[in-house]
């Protein structure tokens, strides 16, 4: 299955693309502003992880593994974001994780929120679920809020290896309800 392109008022998300490889290792592994609150990334950047990691998604199918947008600004890729299939993680096995990043640049005027809404809005449609879920590391308070404003509420904890900090981070595992989404969205 292909995944379609969302556009909100400012951003355009579109399916990743090869072309996308250097964009995501200059903004994101590059950076370890970025690189230290992700889990699978490497520190210092290993050159070849971005082109492979977005190999290994144009080779699967994105809603049995990962549906990855591009987020992009008048064209120009600024992050990603994307929508694990469900059973990524264990504590809510029946629910399809989002995760997303944006270089530093493009932080602090909303664009995670706008794209997070409509790869929400696409994603429980798309997959038929009741729940989406999210992990933030517990001392993340930026992505924790963006979460809270979206709904998610808090059901669990949880610890993963942060690759670019080489040790184990605890992690809040949150939890947004098809309901809750959809009464925020009429309101």
């Amino acid at each position: 299955m292909s995944l379609p392109t969302l556009k909100t008022r400012r951003l355009v998300l579109r399916p990743m693309r090869d072309s996308d490889a250097e964009a995501i290792a200059s903004l994101g592994g590059r950076n370890f502003d970025v690189a230290r609150w992700l889990t699978g990334c490497s520190w210092p950047y290993d050159e070849g992880e971005a082109q492979a990691y977005v190999s290994h998604l144009l080779a699967h199918d994105p809603m049995e593994h990962e549906a990855a947008f591009a987020i992009t600004l008048g064209g120009v890729f600024i992050g990603a974001i994307s929508m694990e299939a469900p059973g990524d993680l264990p504590e809510q096995p029946e629910c399809p994780t989002i995760g997303y990043w944006l270089g530093t640049s493009f932080q602090g005027f909303g664009y995670s929120k706008e794209a997070a809404l409509a790869v929400l809005d696409w994603a429980f449609d798309a997959y038929g679920c009741e729940a989406i879920a999210a992990r933030a590391y517990e001392d993340n308070s930026v992505s924790r809020g963006l979460l809270r404003s979206l709904g998610f509420k808090p059901v669990g904890m949880t610890t993963r290896f942060a690759k670019p900090l080489g040790h184990d981070v605890s992690c809040i595992v949150v939890r947004l309800d098809k309901k809750t989404f959809k009464a925020k969205a009429a309101a």
